[in-house]
């Protein structure tokens, strides 16, 4: 929680207030200027063009305005002060002085003291004694007693001054006005003449008085300065700059008394200010030489340092001020902040009511008292109380005066008050936000535990009526305590679309005992906007008090010379009158103009920058010209204030000059103001706030004058350039005024906008300045400023409330019906929530909703996408962490219908179109009027009076035109002017009803057709017939002209279209149609012509050449309208149905129906752009959304504009999420830069970072399932319904391998981290672990399948079916299974970094820590109060825990002690999902209430979130958190994020590395037998162990190759990594190439003899394939060191014959088929010897395959293969023979048969040598065979047993063969080898074979590759040879 409330706060927010409460002043610095005019000109001005506007700049961005007051500014001659021409002006200057003293923040008062003082002022008030003295003095002539005669009368008694004592007051002469109507000059000389007379009897009385009178003779001798300083050191001297001038040379004669006078004032100065409040400058020179010049060197050095100085002081002491500023108090919620700035907002008009006005007497307040108490004695339930009365009748006074007595109605209860006046502010203005802060204060008055704002607060109107309901609620509980509402002015609050049911829906009709609300409204109750329950429950008498009635007559103290008599109404008429004659008509009409205009008041500042003219400072500002000066306009300001007419308001900040009375406006609109000048007046308060340039001004007054009508063309608005909105430069700056873009900061950070580059948007721009753009009409720059600009958004966010910016943009959508408009309407509203809670999502959410529509729009600069870049922009800039989406997938947040109108006496309408403003509908009726509605008011604005017979039909003239033609059943056509409203021609040129109406040639032709078969076409400026066609031999029933060409399209029931030439009206072409056309409508492009006939049938055809393309069908009944939208692609008809049908003239197919009408659809129309679609049925108009968004742009498209097929635009209709298939899964590469994602039979690959798709994989025939990436990143491994697991290579994005071992779907996989193995799991629970090159099945598990994982260290693999139970099986020893167990459900489990623990949550609500080696449990994390449903560790943070649950919350744990860390509270809902970053530091959670949110785990703070708005089921991050990637619910779209100022750090992900292994390697180990260890568990091998016990063993050579980084070689926990990164070693000419694998190898292989001699044992053999390849770093070795005693034992005495030898024998189709006896039996065979030096060889017999064995034993020879002649004889013999079988033989055989013997061991020792490739990787299997089946593995070993064990090869082929088939094999004559011997070492004779072949035996046969798949009843052909480099390539 934040800092306590501050005790005066609470007290004020709670009603309980005093004259000493201090509320919040202004965030304004007001100076005002004392010095002489004449002097310190150039000071003064000084002062206002620099000193001004620099220190401004300073505090902007502090939200303070500082204004500097110079009441001689624009008062004329400079020797001539404004005292001498109006001296009751004295009295409104220090009144002045008051006003900044209260008002100010800082200093208030600059005094420029130089040589003098000045002259006195006449005074205006003489005390009577003294007057009677000065005519008794002996020297006042005739003449002087005369003057004082004319120009003093007796008054009143004057109230004492400052000066006097307050008990003083007597009889005073006062000045006459009469003066007022005399000449200025001849007042002058006047006024100087009474000076001088009273200023010399004054002397001459000083000398014979006593001291009261001195004082008081003192007191009217003192001259304005004088007076000045006393006012301003009377309130304050530590907010007084005092600066003295002084001269260098002192002038002599100067007057001694004036000049003692000024030493009193400058040491009084001196005396009561600080150092820093004063200051002295000298300037060269006298005071008698000249004043300050410019243009004088000295005096320019002067005036600079004089400009610095004062600067320098003032910012010095505003700062020190500001500081210490008691409004600002740090650590004070921001809630409670704006709460209380608001409520003492309306605590100060409550204050001036209460003094202003008094109440003389009324009966309401005992009658409302009576039957308060009694509800609340009877605690019952009540109705709110109303008091209903005329302007003026009291009603408000009321309301303040009940405010002060309820509190004293009660002895021993808490009275809270809360006081509201309606639309006097922002927050008051509207329902929704009238009653959000009233919520929120209600909620600080009573302390309400949810920290002011619940949880799960959202700015909805339904939440916060909820949330008031609830409120009272829990007051109703609380005994003690009594609540009050008063509301003022209910009728006034702005009734919106977003209310529920009705605009006051929110007020209860039954109260709680305790709470009382009481408004007053002038409007009666029953007509107010109540729902029906609320107006029968407020029509008692009980609750209403209606002033008009005679027993609740209100009677109130009248103001001064008011007479009895005198209604309210009349005396403000009055006031209006009087204010004319003394200011002159124009002051008075401007100045209540723009007031008038105002929404919530103007500030001085910007009044007088309306009204005060800059050009020239020193020249007379004359108010009958309707300028002011700061003199005339404090006079005028402080008159109206003293008629009631005029009231400051603080708010915001700010002082806002306003009517007092809702009255004055209704008059002084009444008087001086029209739609035209309103609409400029709004316009001129539009660039006060947004300035533009002054070309853009000059176009704006020129379309100005050309229109009378408070309409903007659209043609004007986009004429004009984008506005760049610059400050005006003017020559002289008055006191500190400046364009408002600059100076009105109160609340908000300045922003870039691309559009208005130089608006600072602040609380003035938010909350007055887009009402003058709104109502200026010009819609457009309204737009690109205000509601549809970002920085415009944020800032009503940021400086209000979303529920504000909701209100503003209904308030707008009263006003404008736009599509951008609604757009940002309906994102803000499906916003509200989550903006409600997080302001600084606004940016993000933007972008989520219209991102897609930007991608739609054709125009990259359109507003939206604008709009969008703003924000992506502002996002980009942004300090903070923050969510921002990187591609688009929300729909479009239009509704279908956007507005329904109900129109009335209008008939039958035929014809409909929009009006050139684009607000207004004109309809064709049935009477004959035109009528003009406004759209979104629903009212009728205009009827065009002129047809005497029905409207058939109407046009808006093209080409923005304010033309309207309109032809009617008189046979007339009219022309209309829009905006002027005038009729322009009236044409008679037809004897039949017109049919319809056109206009060409640049709108100078008018044509029209009609029932008389002719054409008519006129000419509009002269009204002549310019040509009649009369080709028709039927009623033409249309025309229409193609404007691109301006070609004439007629249609007429004698079956005939044609085409017409405008230019000599010669005809092109003509369409014969099978019956009448009733109606013809041309697309926007001028390519199709849709007709309408009699058969009610509509046929498409090409305007062109007249070809018919399609025949719409689908309508069931008969068409009256259509209409072609201005895509040129679809087509909209109405029917009679009611029902209106879309059209797709493309594929000519029904799109679209929609919703029914009240009647037939008679007219429909597609407005611009297919911004909205208009059907008008019965009396119902309804408006559309239209624009065709469901062409959705492809996700998975490269080109991003491409948009969908029309078939699935069809299928989709408004839902295009149908026709793509939703994502299944996707999968994130190890190092975070590549995603792959399954969408349906289809794999995505797209690069993260951009994000852009790559490429699409196609292979699956089934739904994809699952996908991973390899953690080295070289290939996908993707698993579907299709029992197919594929592995593609992503180089070549082509498939590498195809795995066919499942035989249900696949369900999950996993590539453990050697990349190497495959684990993959079906829906029948069979578990496989498999090689990924070859296919090879290394182990089969059977078990659950629904959740598979694999340690890092590839040791164990996990798997759960979401039961209570999970499984951990060994990958490494097949025995070696355990099983863990929750007492229910287990929803997830994660496996550590290290693979030392496993981590399960479970619907027990707890989590449990497994050991993943034993399955033992370590911890049990107890603390959710729901299911746990997901679970996250780290990285490099081992002890870190994170689990998410159904409770809503997050719990971070501590793994080894298990405790709680931190809870992270903020979900609405179950958290579904947790990830965190690889450092630990950064953890993401996603939620069923749709949300994102960003977590900092060591403080568990939530740093940002986001709302998706769409349920998602699954989601990964980044390593650094840098990106998030969403899996949506049934969604094609797969939602890129991005974190910007992710605080996690990149974390490189260590890497597999080590040996490459074989596939023997890789099989797990049988169950361990009971043998003797040779080696004990205990020793550790490593490599300091070796060095310094058997070193004398080891060669220098070989240790030499030892890095130091070597350790723990043959440990447990010994990584491989390190092995990999060995430097290559230059010791030894052997080992001078080695590089880090061959160096591993070596190093190995020199462990393995170093063990040897340990065990005394010779080491094993090394096999022939041995290598290394990069694996993953975490795994450890297979082999302990006690395990490869048990391997050597095992292995000793075995034939070692190499797989890629053996895997031969174990394919051939031959033996796959006694598979099942092999796997149950053992199979001894007699031994055999041959002692011949031929080989005895042994086929295999091949079943037929397709008729394809002849091609298959094709003798394909070498070239070099020169054989002998028993080659043919052999190849000849083996032919005739049958085929021998390899099993059949070793079964007959009379002796044992050696392994040797078979595979001629010669042969096989001779080549291994010369391989040079290891193994061909087969990318797909070729000849497939019919049914899959598994295929054995035959090991042999020396005793007579063959374990058979199943294998995925499908691809036979020898390292040297360059031929490879499936099974089959090629017959070739071999050679006899030199020797039998069946272990034959090497020799040169064997190595030689220059003149022998290279292959003989078993390996020398030719196998043939068939990669092709041929049908079955094509014949194949030879297959090409593939060398075994072709092989390594492919």
């Amino acid at each position: 929680m934040a800092a306590p409330i501050d005790e005066s706060v609470l007290n004020a927010l709670r009603g309980v207030t005093s004259a000493q409460t201090r509320l919040p002043k202004p965030l304004l610095i007001k100076i005002y200027v004392s010095s002489l005019k004449q002097e310190f000109n150039q000071e003064r001005r000084m002062l206002l063009e620099l000193v001004g506007p620099e220190l401004q700049s300073l505090y902007d961005d502090r939200q303070i305005e500082l204004e500097i007051v110079d009441m001689h500014f624009g008062t004329g001659a400079l020797d001539v002060a404004l005292v001498e021409r109006d001296p009751y002006m004295l009295q409104d200057f220090l009144h002045e002085i008051d006003t900044c003293h209260a008002h100010s923040k800082s200093v208030f008062f600059l005094a420029l003291i130089g040589d003098g003082i000045g002259r006195p002022p006449l005074p205006t008030h003489i005390d009577e004694d003294i007057y009677a003295a000065l005519l008794a003095d002996r020297q006042t002539t005739a003449d002087d007693v005369a003057l004082l005669e004319r120009w003093f009368e007796s008054g009143l008694p004057h109230m004492a001054t400052d000066a006097q004592s307050e008990s003083q007051s007597q009889s005073q002469r006062v000045l006459k006005q009469d003066y007022r109507f005399l000449p200025p000059d001849a007042w002058l000389t006047e006024s100087r003449r009474l000076a001088m007379l009273l200023e010399k009897s004054l002397q001459r009385l000083l000398a014979n008085s006593n001291a009261d009178l001195m004082r008081r003779i003192q007191l009217l001798r003192r001259t304005q300065i004088e007076h000045e300083v006393q006012r301003a050191m009377s309130h304050s001297s530590e907010k007084i700059l005092a600066v003295f001038r002084e001269r260098a040379a002192q002038s002599s004669g100067r007057d001694v008394e004036a000049g003692e006078r000024l030493r009193k004032i400058k040491d009084e100065l001196t005396m009561n200010l600080s150092t820093d409040n004063h200051t002295t400058l000298v300037v060269p020179g006298s005071a008698s030489s000249e004043a300050i010049d410019p243009d004088n060197e000295d005096h320019e050095a002067y005036l600079s340092k004089f400009k610095n100085k004062v600067t320098d002081k003032l910012r010095l002491l505003i700062e020190a001020h500001i500081t210490n500023d008691p409004d600002v108090i740090k650590g004070r919620k921001k809630t409670v902040q704006e709460i209380f700035h608001e409520h003492a907002t309306h605590l100060r008009m409550l204050r001036e009511l209460t003094e202003n006005v008094i109440l003389l007497e009324s009966r309401v307040p005992q009658q409302l008292r009576q039957n308060l108490m009694a509800n609340f004695k009877n605690g019952s339930r009540h109705a709110p109380y109303f008091i209903r009365g005329a302007h003026g009748s009291g009603k408000s006074v009321l309301i303040s005066t009940l405010y002060g007595q309820v509190a004293g109605w009660f002895s021993s209860t808490r009275v809270h008050r809360v006081i509201r006046f309606a639309k006097a502010t922002p927050r008051s203005a509207y329902n929704l936000e009238l009653l959000r802060v009233i919520c929120q204060q209600i909620s600080i008055i009573f302390n309400i535990p949810e920290g002011y704002l619940p949880k799960d607060a959202s700015f909805d109107p339904l939440y916060i009526s909820n949330w008031f309901q609830n409120l009272l609620r829990r007051i109703e509980d609380m005994n003690n305590d009594v609540l009050f509402l008063f509301i003022d002015d209910l009728h006034l609050l702005n009734p919106l679309d977003c209310d529920i049911v009705a605009a006051l829906s929110w007020l209860p009709t039954s109260l709680p005992w305790n709470v009382q609300i009481i408004c007053s409204t002038t409007t009666p109750v029953e007509q107010l906007k109540f729902t029906p329950m609320q107006r029968d429950r407020f029509k008692s008498a009980e609750y209403q008090f209606d002033l008009n009635l005679e027993a609740n007559l209100t009677k109130l103290q009248r103001p001064p010379h008011c007479g009895d008599d005198v209604n309210f109404v009349a005396y403000m008429e009055q006031q209006f009158d009087e204010l004319e004659q003394h200011y002159g008509r124009q002051a008075v009409a401007s100045l209540a103009a723009y007031i008038t205009c105002s929404e919530y008041g103007l500030t001085e500042t910007e009044l007088l920058e309306l009204l005060m003219p800059t050009d020239d400072p020193e020249s007379q500002i004359e108010t009958q010209s309707g300028r002011f000066s700061f003199a005339s306009f404090k006079k005028i300001h402080s008159q109206m204030d003293k008629r009631l007419l005029l009231h400051d308001k603080i708010m915001s900040g700010k002082v806002l000059i306003q009517w007092r009375h809702n009255y004055c406006a209704a008059v002084a609109r009444r008087r001086y103001m029209s739609v035209e000048s309103t609409r400029s007046l709004h316009m001129e308060l539009a660039n006060l706030f947004f300035p533009q340039d002054e070309d853009e001004s000059t176009l704006e007054n020129d379309s100005t004058k050309s229109e009378t009508k408070s309409v903007i063309s659209l043609k004007d608005g986009r004429e004009r350039e984008p506005h760049k909105d610059k400050e005006r430069e003017k020559d002289n700056v008055s006191a500190g005024r400046k364009s408002s873009s600059t100076h009105h900061n109160d609340d908000t950070s300045t922003f870039y906008n691309p559009i208005a580059a130089d608006v600072s948007y602040s609380m003035r721009h938010v909350e007055e300045s887009w009402h003058h753009l709104m109502r200026s009409d010009d819609t457009t720059r309204f737009k690109q400023i205000a509601v549809c600009n970002f920085d415009f958004l944020l800032a009503a966010v940021q400086t209000v409330s979303i529920s504000y910016l909701r209100c503003l943009i209904e308030h707008v959508r009263c006003y404008i019906l736009d599509r951008d408009i609604e757009l940002i309407y309906y994102t803000i509203r499906k916003s509200s929530d989550v903006l409600t809670r997080d302001p600084m999502q606004l940016g993000s959410q933007l972008i989520s909703w219209l991102r897609p529509i930007g991608e739609h729009d054709d125009d990259d600069n359109s507003l939206l996408s604008m709009t969008v870049r703003s924000a992506t922009a502002w996002c980009d800039g942004y300090a903070v962490p923050l969510l921002v989406p990187l591609t688009g997938w929300l729909p479009a947040p239009l509704p279908s219908q956007i507005r329904n109108m109900t129109v009335s006496g209008t008939g039958v309408i035929r014809a409909v179109c929009v009006a050139p403003s684009k607000q207004h509908l004109i309809l064709a009726t049935n009477s004959g009027d035109v009528q003009q509605w406004h759209i979104m008011s629903n009212s009728l604005e205009h009827t065009y009076k002129g047809h005497t017979a029905a409207v058939t039909c109407l046009l808006v003239a093209p080409q923005q035109s304010q033309l309207l033609l309109t032809g009617s059943e008189d046979a007339s056509v009219m022309v209309w002017h829009v905006s002027l409203r005038e009729q322009r021609a009236h044409i008679n040129a037809h004897t039949a009803p017109v049919t319809a109406v056109a206009a060409g040639v640049n709108n100078t032709l008018i044509i029209s057709s009609s029932e008389d078969a002719t054409i008519a076409i006129t000419d509009l400026a002269s009204g002549k017939l310019q040509h009649r066609i009369t080709f028709h031999r039927g009623p033409v029933s249309g025309i229409l002209v193609a404007g691109a060409c301006d070609v004439l399209i007629s249609a007429s029931h004698d079956k005939n279209i044609c085409v017409w030439d405008l230019e000599n009206y010669t005809l092109l072409n003509t369409m014969q149609m099978t019956s009448p056309v009733l109606r013809i409508d041309i697309s926007w492009n001028s390519v199709f012509l849709l007709a309408l006939c009699e058969d009610n049938a509509l046929y498409v055809r090409t305007l062109a050449t007249g070809k018919e393309l399609h025949t719409l069908k689908g309508h069931k009944s008969k068409i009256r309208t259509m209409s072609i939208g201005k895509d040129s692609q679809r087509c909209v008809i109405g029917c009679e149905d009611t029902r209106a049908l879309i059209y797709d003239m493309h594929s000519g197919k029904l799109v679209r129906s929609m919703p029914p009408n009240p009647g037939p659809v008679t007219a429909v129309y597609a407005m611009d752009m297919d911004d909205f679609l208009i059907t008008v049925g019965g009396n119902k108009i309804t408006f559309y959304s239209f624009r065709n968004e469901e062409l959705y742009v492809n996700p998975y498209s490269r080109h991003p504009r491409r948009k969908r097929s029309l078939k699935r635009h069809t299928q989709a209709q408004r839902s295009p999420s149908t026709t793509l298939p939703p994502i299944t899964c996707f999968d994130l590469s190890r190092d975070s830069q590549q995603l792959a994602i399954a969408s349906g039979r289809s794999v995505h690959l797209m690069r993260i970072n951009t994000p852009e798709y790559q490429s699409t994989l196609e292979g699956h025939t089934c739904v994809v399932n699952c996908l991973k990436f390899a953690p080295n990143g070289e290939f996908l491994v993707t698993g579907g319904d299709d029992r197919l697991v594929q592995v593609w290579t992503l180089a070549l994005g082509e498939i590498n391998h195809t795995f066919k071992g499942h035989a249900a779907p696949v369900m999950q996989l996993v590539v453990l981290m050697d990349s190497l193995r495959v684990i993959s799991t079906d829906r029948e629970s069979m578990m496989l672990v498999w090689m990924a090159d070859s296919g090879n099945v290394l182990q089969t598990i059977q078990g659950p399948y629904k959740s598979l994982a694999a340690t890092n260290n590839m040791r164990f693999a996990v798997s759960t079916n979401g039961d209570n139970t999970l499984k951990i099986w060994s990958l490494t020893q097949e025995d070696e299974k355990f099983s863990v167990s929750h007492s229910d459900e287990i929803t997830c489990f994660e496996i550590s970094a290290d693979s030392m623990h496993i981590i399960t949550g479970s619907r027990d609500m707890s989590l449990k820590v497994w050991q993943s080696v034993g399955g033992k449990l370590s911890q049990v994390l107890v603390g959710h109060s729901d299911a746990v449903t997901c679970v996250a560790v780290s990285v490099t943070n081992k002890t870190q825990v994170i689990s998410g649950s159904k409770d809503t919350n997050l719990l971070i744990w501590d793994l080894l002690t298990g405790e709680e860390v931190h809870t992270l509270a903020g979900h609405l809902g179950p958290v579904i999902g947790v990830k965190v970053s690889a450092d630990g530091s950064t953890a993401v959670s996603g939620s069923d209430d749709k949300t994102l949110i960003v977590w900092e785990t060591k403080r568990g703070l939530a740093l940002t979130s986001l709302q998706m708005h769409v349920p998602f089921t699954h989601f990964d991050i980044s390593l650094e958190v840098s990106r998030v990637l969403v899996q949506l619910v049934d969604s094609y779209n797969l939602p890129v994020i991005c974190l910007h100022n992710t605080p996690a750090q990149y974390v490189k992900l260590p890497t597999y590395s080590g040996p490459s292994k074989d596939v023997e390697d890789l099989r797990p180990q049988g169950p361990k037998r009971q043998m003797k260890r040779l080696l004990k568990k205990e020793v550790s091998l490593d490599t300091y162990t070796w060095q310094k016990k058997y070193g004398h063993l080891t060669s220098s050579v070989m240790m030499a190759q030892v890095d130091e980084r070597l350790k723990r070689r043959f440990s447990v926990s010994a990584s491989m990594e390190e092995i990999s990164k060995i430097a290559e070693t230059k010791t030894g000419a052997s080992q001078a190439n080695l590089g880090p694998e061959q160096a591993a190898l070596a190093q190995s292989q020199h462990f393995d003899q170093l063990e040897a001699l340990w065990n005394k044992r010779s080491p094993p053999r090394r096999r022939h394939n041995a290598g290394l390849s990069r694996q993953t770093s975490l795994v450890e070795d297979r082999l302990e060191s006690s395990d490869d005693d048990e391997y050597l034992d095992e292995r000793a005495g075995m034939l070692s014959a190499s797989y890629d030898h053996i895997h031969l024998l174990a394919r051939l189709p031959g033996i796959r088929t006694l598979h099942d006896a092999w796997k149950t039996s053992s199979l001894r065979v007699s031994r055999t010897r041959t002692r011949t030096r031929t080989s005895t060889k042994f086929y295999v017999s091949t079943p037929p395959h397709n008729n394809n064995n002849n091609n298959k034993f094709t003798d394909n020879h070498n070239s070099n293969n020169n054989s002998a002649p028993n080659s043919s004889c052999n190849l000849g013999q083996v032919n005739s023979l049958v085929a021998p079988d390899l099993v059949r033989d070793l079964l007959q055989a009379e002796r044992p048969v050696t392994l040797r013997h078979l595979f001629h061991w010669s042969s096989l020792w001779r080549h291994r040598r010369q391989r040079n490739c290891r193994s061909l990787q087969p990318h797909f299997r070729v000849n497939v065979p019919d049914r899959a089946r598994a295929t054995p593995i035959i090991l042999v070993e020396n005793y007579d047993c063959r374990h058979v064990q199943r294998v995925r090869t499908d691809l036979v082929l020898h390292p040297q063969s360059r031929q490879a088939s499936l099974g089959h094999m090629a017959i070739e004559h071999a050679i006899p080898s030199p020797s039998s011997n069946p272990n034959p070492s090497p020799s040169p004779s064997n190595t030689d074979t220059a003149k022998k072949p290279k292959s003989c035996g078993f390996f020398g046969r030719r196998w043939t590759l068939f990669r092709g798949k041929s049908e079955p009843t094509a014949t194949p052909t030879e297959p090409p040879t593939v060398s075994c480099n072709d092989c390594v390539t492919q």
